[in-house]
């Protein structure tokens, strides 16, 4: 027991000596420069020269002289400078960014000592840099890290209208390539600074709600004002749900948003950080946890870059002492005429130094510097401040690639995230047949139930495949562009202000649309083409084949024809070549006969027009010359009736004199018109297509206007003005009208080529899963399906009308050549029975029969058709002389009545 402190004492002075002597390694002198509040920093630097010197590598020791800056007062810190040169320091570290003077590295570049800096700074420019030849910079230089930004906003995020807030200066440079995004155009990037409302934050959150509409901000701002910021946004909305958010500041993980975080951020809000070292799975883990160990854990950038820019210079310290010995200590004046020779090369080994050489490795990866002592390599963490979830990695030569998740990753998954739970999405839209209209019973029926259409059942089998919930918003129309306010309204203007998340009804894609909103990947194809209104074929007249014809010129006829019987039979009474004896036997006749009576000049004239002539003719020339005339003119008469009957019975089938939009340019009659403000009157007004250039200034020209509001509109005036207007409109109205009404029709074949889309807010990343969802619907005849169950329609049926072509007459048409047939062959028996009749009275008397025998020896021997001879007496009752003179009476007796 009395050999215990001897043996301490003999451990303690072996310490002591091997202290003292330095197992002879060369004992290097470093000085570094933090503020009062600089704590960390402070230890993370003992902490890194602590474990450099454990290492005992090359010979070296390093000790370190520290001194404190009160305030940022340049000519004090001027002063600490020459103290830690006069202390022999081989390089100074800091201060901070918080020295608004470069007076270190202009000293240090005057004697020739390392200066290392591990803040973000504003970049030297080209004078500055041969200043600061002696200094290197471990922190990420603002110009990288500010394209990393845009990669980040512009490529991976598809951000294109956004809000930018920065807090300094140096937040301001690194937005720069995000202002350049659209060159600060007011329409997309909104540049604030939080200087301009540190009175009441409150202003700047409602002018990014109510003004802006804004559902992206870009925040740089110190972490110590993160948490106000944000906790003020909420009473905004402006944590809600499709709300998005990007913060750029690297310590935005130590800002503590796990203390007010809860289920009122529904926002999407990320950020990025410096990417550390992944830890070695095997390695043994610390049983106990110093402050240090915290602070390095915690991933605060100042403490881990200062401990890198340590284990820099040491690393490179020794490369260069090792290959220059002896050891040249550093010239102990301020003001040395000349500079410290070996600085230089540590200098530049700083700049050379492969990661993989440095021992202890450093805490951040992707360690390079560049030429003027810049670190323009390094890997950034995209993660989730709110939830410490690592999402993305970027790397300066590489961009975005997705993290691969550790093991370990410390608190990870231990706070719940209310951004990713089931969202409810507000689908804006507006009343337009087939898409989106009301139930005829929807007062049995609450919420989106009430509502059918084509887009109700889109939404719906979307909803299913993403499981999102949603409601509607009901406007009107789908949104036109007013070039005076520059002001969009209807869908559009919905989705411009974020106040619904999906428009959908026939909204075609255009590219001015498309410079306000996004659209997903067509669910309908479609193109434009003219409503017209389709006349009904007029009622088929029987007696159409008196139309060729006026009703004058059928009485002009009439009285002709008159005109020449009387004049033919006067003119043939004055000829005496028409004067024969009745008997050609009798050479000497003692009276002459003039066949051309009443009678037979009115049969000639009936047959000459029917084509049929007759069995007598005229002998005298100038008769002859009548009788010609008159055939001429019922040639004529006849040619023309006959063409014009050919021509008449077909033109009932029904044709529109338009056939396409050629036509309609072409005629002045019709005219014509589009929606005003539509895509359609879009399309024609910016065509290069000289018929559609036409037909745009012919819609204007109009008077009164041929524009309507609706499309509905459009199609109730082509009904209402039967045939004297027509509407440009897209085909899948076109069509879906045409099936409901059977008074319109289609006209010419489809113009151009449309398409219908979803539209989203710009940026919207959820539009990438809608156009996946679409194109699986469309896989799957989903959307075929559908759009065959609101376009055809099963309840209406159009009467269809049988319409012939130039070779096909129906019976209706030549019902009226029948029914004068009909009347003809009445009239004729009719007759033929009162002569029958009259016969009867006769044969009675001359026969000396009653007259009902008479009838009946008649009309039985009429009806015997078998019998071809008739006998002279046909009453029982008479003998055979009798019957022969009473017979030979009757003719004589008939022939006299017939004379």
């Amino acid at each position: 027991m009395h050999f215990c402190p001897v043996y301490i004492y003999v451990i303690v002075l072996f310490k002591t000596i091997f202290a003292l002597a330095g197992d002879g390694r060369n004992e290097i002198t470093v000085g570094a420069i933090f503020y009062e509040n600089e704590k960390e920093i402070e230890l993370s630097f003992d902490q890194a020269f602590r474990e450099v010197n454990n290492l005992k590598f090359a010979e070296l020791r390093f000790v370190t002289i520290k001194r404190y800056m009160p305030t940022n007062d340049s000519f004090l810190l001027q002063q600490i400078t020459c103290e830690l040169i006069s202390n022999g320091v081989a390089a100074i570290f800091g201060p901070s960014s918080k020295a608004a003077s470069d007076i270190v590295a202009q000293i240090a570049n005057t004697t020739g000592i390392p200066h290392i800096e591990y803040d973000l700074k504003l970049e030297a420019t080209r004078q500055e840099h041969l200043n600061h030849q002696m200094s290197v910079n471990v922190a990420p230089t603002l110009s990288v890290l500010s394209r990393a930004y845009f990669e980040i906003i512009k490529i991976n995020y598809e951000w294109r209208t956004f809000t930018l807030i920065y807090e300094t200066p140096e937040g301001l440079a690194r937005l720069q390539d995000l202002m350049n995004i659209h060159a600060l155009n007011s329409d997309y990037v909104k540049l604030r600074n939080l200087a301009d409302y540190a009175g009441d934050y409150r202003v700047l959150w409602k002018e990014a709600d109510e003004t802006f509409h804004e559902h992206r901000i870009i925040l740089d701002c110190e972490p110590g004002t993160l948490k106000e910021l944000l906790k003020i946004s909420v009473d905004f909305k402006l944590q809600g749900p499709f709300r998005n958010w990007f913060l750029t500041h690297l310590d935005t993980h130590s800002s503590g948003l796990k203390d007010i975080y809860n289920e009122d951020f529904k926002a999407n809000i990320t950020s990025v950080r410096l990417k550390i070292v992944d830890p070695n799975p095997f390695e043994r883990k610390k049983t106990r946890i110093s402050r240090v160990d915290q602070i390095l854990g915690n991933q605060t950038m100042l403490p881990i870059l200062i401990y890198d820019a340590v284990v820099l210079f040491a690393n490179s310290a020794r490369n260069i002492i090792a290959a220059m010995q002896p050891y040249h200590p550093p010239n102990r004046h301020c003001g040395s005429p000349s500079p410290w020779m070996l600085g230089p090369f540590i200098v530049n080994e700083m700049k050379t130094i492969s990661e993989d050489d440095v021992e202890p490795h450093f805490k951040t990866e992707n360690m390079k510097l560049d030429e003027n002592g810049q670190r323009t390599q390094f890997n950034l963490e995209i993660y989730k401040p709110t939830v410490n979830e690592p999402l993305m990695v970027w790397t300066p030569d590489n961009g975005i690639k997705r993290r691969h998740i550790s093991l370990d990753l410390g608190d990870s998954g231990s706070t719940q995230d209310f951004s990713v739970q089931r969202k409810v999405y507000t689908v804006v839209t507006h009343y337009e047949e087939p898409y989106f209209m009301m139930k005829e019973d929807h007062e049995n029926f609450r919420g989106r139930e009430k509502f059918e259409g084509y887009a109700v059942d889109l939404i719906s089998k979307l909803s299913e495949l993403l499981e999102f919930d949603y409601e509607f918003m009901i406007v009107n129309g789908n949104g036109k562009y007013n070039p005076e306010t520059k002001q969009w309204d209807g869908i559009i203007r919905k989705l411009i202000d974020h106040h619904a998340q999906i428009g959908v009804c026939d909204l075609t894609i255009t590219q001015l649309r498309r410079s306000v909103v996004d659209f997903t990947v067509p669910f309908m194809q479609l193109g434009i083409s003219i409503l017209h209104y389709k006349s009904p074929p007029e009622p088929k007249n029987q007696f159409a084949f008196l139309e060729p014809f006026a009703v004058e010129v059928w009485i002009y006829m009439i009285f002709a024809q008159l005109v020449m019987t009387l004049a033919f039979v006067f003119i043939a009474r004055l000829s005496y070549r028409e004067w024969l004896p009745p008997n050609p036997a009798i050479q000497d006749p003692d009276e002459l006969e003039n066949i051309w009576n009443v009678n037979n000049s009115t049969w000639l004239m009936v047959g000459s027009i029917m084509q049929q002539g007759c069995d007598i003719l005229p002998r005298g020339p100038h008769m002859r010359i009548l009788t010609g005339m008159w055939w001429f003119f019922a040639l004529m008469m006849l040619s023309t009736y006959t063409a014009n009957l050919a021509a008449f019975l077909t033109s009932n089938k029904w044709q529109s004199s338009i056939k396409n939009l050629q036509g309609l340019i072409e005629q002045d009659e019709v005219k014509y018109g589009s929606m005003r403000g539509g895509s359609t009157s879009l399309f024609f007004s910016e065509s290069n297509e000289t018929d559609y250039q036409r037909a745009w200034n012919q819609m204007k020209d109009f008077n009164p206007s041929a524009f309507t509001t609706t499309n509905k509109e459009g199609v109730a005036r082509v009904r209402k003005e039967k045939g004297s207007y027509a509407f440009l409109m897209e085909t899948t109205s076109l069509t879906y009208n045409i099936e409901r009404n059977c008074d319109l029709t289609q006209i010419g074949e489809q113009i151009g080529e449309k398409h219908y889309g979803l539209a989203v807010p710009l940026g919207a990343d959820y539009r990438t899963n809608l156009s996946v969802s679409i194109l699986q619907l469309s896989e799957k005849g989903e959307l075929y399906k559908m759009k065959n169950k609101w376009w055809k329609n099963h309840n209406v049926t159009c009467d269809t009308f049988h319409e012939v072509d130039g070779d096909e007459l129906s019976i209706i048409e030549l019902g009226g050549v029948f029914l004068v047939l009909a009347g003809g062959v009445l009239t004729g028996v009719i007759l033929g029975i009162f002569e029958f009749l009259w016969n009867l009275q006769h044969v009675a008397v001359e026969e000396r029969v009653t007259p009902w025998q008479a009838l009946k020896a008649e009309l039985s021997f009429a009806l015997k058709f078998w019998v071809p001879k008739k006998p002279l007496r046909i009453s029982s009752s008479s003998d055979k002389s009798s019957s022969r003179r009473s017979s030979g009476s009757r003719q004589k007796s008939r022939s006299k009545t017939a004379s």
